[in-house]
């Protein structure tokens, strides 16, 4: 098994051909391929990535193309992730194009890691993967404390194992590496488990809708019988950075609820930074209530083909009119606008709200989990 960076634009590319199929239970991961992020690492096979040289009639110009062979072929070259410049230093030099989308098949891929604070991962079957030899490679390529590691059920639970034989210390007052400490990472304060739901299509659903581009407010309960409909004081806005101070409140309760780890405190700095995040990156809708602010949902990441929508609250003295589905929708709508298909996820206990989106247009496709350091 070898780590290999995501670094050229023929990496990003194989990178997206490798998550679009699992896209449904890693958006965000793929939302960072899609952004073309620095920390992303391949996890491949024992197969080593190899070059070989073309014909030299057919390019006169010595290229080498890679890809992935098995161990009986390692008497080739090995390429290393430093060598995968594709510019020429010398008429004498090769030019090296790794990995280069049409000579290598994403067959010897298992895996794509985020390796930040929080690990987003897409890892479609873990049992490949050996968790002794991953943890000694994460000893070396992990530079921050972990605070999160978000994805598939199965990957996630996986990578919490991997993560719990990882021998490095950080420093508390900085989070960073401390190369002076050996000690083992933290166990995870919380892990949350959800159900991972996509948007059902009209075909799939049996029914048919209008066309997206023809309608300004297609939700995904148009074509069914269980539309939410507003009442005449109540109205969908989209928030902008403007709105913080008002968002504030719904903001905080919602991650006291859904984020928090028990037994710590959300601060409103923590707040402040999720906000000014998802104005600036997301998109946010907010229903209101004779002019107030009353109920709050937004995009949690904007992937390749899915968005994934999160950050669902109404406020308690509010609900049970149909707020959420109404913003769930609203959201939804603008997805299928831009040509992607909505997601999202909800607590395996939060049945209330599983109903919810089934009477909406969507269908459980998988299991996630969050786990929380």
């Amino acid at each position: 098994m070898t780590l290999i960076p995501v670094e050229t634009p023929e990496d990003f590319s194989l990178a997206e051909q490798f998550v679009i199929p699992h896209e449904e239970t890693c958006v965000s991961l793929a939302s960072l391929v899609r952004r073309k992020t620095d920390k992303l690492i391949f996890i491949t096979s024992s197969e080593k990535p190899v070059v070989e040289e073309q014909n030299q009639e057919d390019n006169p110009k010595t290229t080498l193309s890679a890809r992935f062979l098995t161990d009986s072929q390692s008497d080739k070259v090995s390429i290393r992730p430093s060598d995968y410049s594709t510019t020429d230093t010398s008429t004498n030099s090769p030019v090296v194009e790794w990995p280069r989308s049409g000579c290598i098949e994403t067959t010897g891929i298992l895996g794509i890691l985020n390796l930040d604070s929080t690990i987003y991962h897409c890892i479609p079957n873990p049992d490949l993967i050996d968790a002794d030899e991953l943890s000694e490679n994460l000893h070396y390529l992990i530079k921050k404390q972990i605070r999160c590691i978000s994805g598939e059920k199965k990957a996630t639970d996986f990578l919490i194992e991997v993560c719990n034989s990882v021998r490095c210390g950080f420093d508390p007052s900085t989070g960073l590496r401390d190369r002076t400490s050996s000690g083992l990472l933290n166990h995870p304060a919380q892990v949350y488990d959800y159900k991972m739901l996509r948007w059902l299509s009209a075909s799939e659903a049996g029914v048919s809708k209008p066309p997206v581009s023809n309608v300004v407010s297609i939700r995904p309960s148009d074509y069914s019988t269980t539309a939410p409909a507003l009442s005449g004081g109540d109205e969908i806005i989209r928030c902008t950075e403007h709105d913080m101070e008002i968002l504030h409140p719904l903001q905080k309760d919602y991650m006291k609820e859904e984020v928090a780890v028990p037994g710590r405190q959300i601060t409103d700095a923590e707040v402040d930074i999720s906000l000014r995040q998802i104005l600036k990156n997301q998109l946010c809708f907010a229903l209101t209530v004779d002019g107030d602010i009353v109920a709050k949902a937004n995009t949690n990441a904007i992937g390749i083909n899915k968005v994934q929508i999160g950050g669902v609250y109404t406020h308690p003295l509010y609900r049970r009119n149909g707020y959420a589905a109404a913003l769930v929708t609203a959201l939804s709508n603008r997805a299928l606008r831009s040509g992607k298909q909505p997601v999202l996820f909800v607590k395996e206990k939060n049945k209330p709200a599983f109903s919810l989106y089934q009477k909406i247009g969507f269908k459980e496709c998988g299991q996630y989990s969050i786990a929380y350091y």
